[in-house]
């Protein structure tokens, strides 16, 4: 009598489209697990397909559409899976002016637009600025390059540790990851030429939710 051997487990669609995006950026397992601040054997598990993306929680979600240089949005297209996201709307749908990162200090009186693009869904109330600075370009899932949109909400200004946001304070406008440190709460720049500031002397303008850019890595 013959014993047949099990089949073995076919790899889902979805973890085949995740490992596809990180060979075509050229990265290995550890390069990709710790750009988005997981253990390698976590971020294997999801290449795999023994954990599904639906059971990360949005913070590790956030990180690894980042590390894959994917949007949320993006992620959910290439993989297939339900992330929860709306697919964002026709430019002339769902579309709003873009104005420079001042326009945030009278954001009912921007000024002249620089720009136009669409809305990222699930912001209740936008204001796109053009980041028009390097304090946020750096190394981690949080860089910002020069020239990206931010996607800011007004009415998010409750802060949570780890989020960007838009701030103020008496040198001008700021685009800044909050951290709380053993010295007290401060906005911090991925740029590390630029110093703290402390969040008591910061006025919010809004939490940044995306952030569009015409930036693309040579895949090649």
């Amino acid at each position: 009598m013959t014993t047949r051997r099990p089949t073995p487990k076919q790899k889902p669609e979805w973890a085949i489209a995740v490992e596809l995006r990180r060979t075509r950026l050229q990265m290995s397992q550890e390069l990709m697990a710790e750009k988005a601040d997981m253990s390698q054997s976590y971020y294997s598990e999801i290449e795999r397909g023994a954990r599904p993306l639906p059971t990360l929680t949005h913070q590790k979600l956030m990180n690894l559409a980042r590390a894959l240089s994917w949007s949320l949005a993006e992620m959910q297209r290439a993989t297939g899976i339900d992330l929860g996201m709306a697919e964002a709307t026709l430019v002339g749908e769902g579309s709003a002016d873009v104005y420079p990162l001042s326009a945030a200090l009278s954001p009912a009186n921007p000024g002249p637009a620089v720009d136009h693009e669409m809305v990222t869904p699930g912001v209740s109330r936008p204001l796109l600025l053009r980041a028009d600075t390097d304090e946020m370009q750096g190394t981690s899932q949080a860089s910002i390059r020069p020239g990206s949109s931010l996607h800011v909400d007004l009415d998010r200004t409750e802060l949570q540790e780890g989020l960007v946001y838009v701030i103020a304070d008496g040198e001008g406008v700021h685009v800044r990851l909050y951290s709380t440190t053993r010295l007290g709460a401060v906005f911090r720049a991925e740029n590390r030429v630029y110093e703290d500031i402390p969040a008591s002397e910061a006025q919010v303008i809004g939490q940044v939710m995306a952030v569009t850019t015409d930036y693309s890595p040579d895949l090649n």
